[in-house]
Parts: structure tokens; C-alpha cells; sequence
């Protein structure tokens, strides 16, 4: 068995080594959030060394979460990653739609599998900042909206 060193695992994990040790001290709980980019890590890891093809990419990553987000609110996954996130047609329910996909897998790929921003931004043809306002945007939405947040709960059990 192989060891992983804690602050690799934390860097792929996007997390802080603090947050580790005061956890794993007791002085603070883990948010699940943090749980499931540690797990994600530790599953890429695996897969690295396990002799496996390597570890996941960001832009697969990105694709599988855009297909689970496109599923869990009846879209057509085609459809939406046929649609170019760079023409910001707020006009046109069909762009309007696959951007509401998109949101959900940016949430997905940096919340719960514990990608960066920014990879998640090239592999979707945006920027960071783009990714980052999109994924704030949901969780202040959530805040308000209780089919919103049933949605995100299912979502964040399913990824536990």
C-alpha cells in the first residue's frame, strides 16, 4: 500500500493542510464539502497509483459533471455542450437553459470533486472568473430557494 504525503493530498484536494490537522485534532468538523475534494483526491491518487491510465483530467471531469447536471435537470446534454458558453445569449431560452447546466457542473467539478477554478474554466472555454461568479451565484441562490437546495442536498448525498 502506498502512503500518499497529507500535504499533496490537501494540494490536489484544494484544501488548506490546516484545515487537515485541526480536523483530524477535533478542533473543527470538516465541512462535507471538504470530505468529497479529499475523497475525489484520494480516488485520483488511487487511479495514478494503481498503474491505471492516470489520473482524471479536468476536462472529462468537466464533461461527466456537465452530463450528471444536464440529467438531474432534464436537458439534453447534447444541447448544452453544443452551446457556446462565449456567446452570452441571455435572450435565448435554449443558451439560457444550457448556462443553468453549466452553473450546476462548475458547482460540481470545484465543490465536489475539488477541481480549481481555473481548470474548470479552460476546460469549459471560460475564465475563472466566470466559473468562480457562476458557482457563488448558485450557493447564494440556494440560500432562497428550497427546490434549489433540495437539488444541491440530493446532489452532495449522491457524491458522499
Amino acid at each position: 500500500m502506498k502512503k500518499i504525503p497529507i500535504a499533496d493530498l490537501c494540494q490536489q484536494a484544494g484544501i488548506g493542510v490546516t484545515a487537515w490537522f485541526r480536523a483530524m485534532k477535533g478542533t473543527t468538523e470538516m465541512r462535507p464539502e471538504t470530505l468529497a475534494k479529499l475523497n475525489a483526491a484520494l480516488g485520483r491518487g488511487k487511479m495514478a497509483f494503481a498503474g491505471e491510465p492516470g489520473p482524471a483530467t479536468t476536462h472529462g471531469a468537466y464533461k461527466m459533471c456537465l452530463a450528471y447536471a444536464a440529467r438531474e435537470l432534464n436537458r439534453n446534454p447534447k444541447v448544452v455542450l453544443a452551446s457556446d458558453p462565449a456567446r452570452k445569449a441571455t435572450s435565448d431560452p435554449q443558451w439560457l437553459e444550457a448556462a443553468e447546466v453549466r452553473r450546476l457542473a462548475f458547482w460540481l467539478a470545484t465543490r465536489l470533486l475539488g477541481f480549481a477554478q481555473a481548470d474548470v474554466g479552460r476546460a469549459a472555454g471560460v475564465t475563472r472568473a466566470a466559473v468562480s461568479t457562476a458557482v457563488q451565484a448558485l450557493e447564494d441562490e440556494r440560500d432562497h430557494d428550497k427546490q434549489l437546495d433540495k437539488l444541491l442536498n440530493h446532489i452532495e448525498e449522491v457524491f458522499a
